[in-house]
């Protein structure tokens, strides 16, 4: 964000910013959350984008493939 000369710095909450952005876009629709990522996750990434859509009840981790 631009500032002129001896104005404070903003405080932006991005998480709310980003969560703003997917929501009005509809991301969670447009995105197929079922196909494999490209390029292929590591295995620590894998596992964690695993846990993080099955929290969400997007996801299985029998589609998600790895890097490895």
């Amino acid at each position: 964000m631009p500032l002129h000369a001896g104005d404070a710095e903003p405080i932006v909450d991005l998480q709310a910013l980003f969560n703003g952005v997917y929501d009005r876009a509809a991301y969670d629709f447009r995105i197929d959350y079922t196909a494999a990522p490209v390029p292929a996750l590591s295995e620590t990434d894998a596992a964690w984008a695993d846990v993080l859509l099955e929290e969400r009840g997007l996801k299985g981790r029998s589609q998600i493939t790895t890097d490895s």
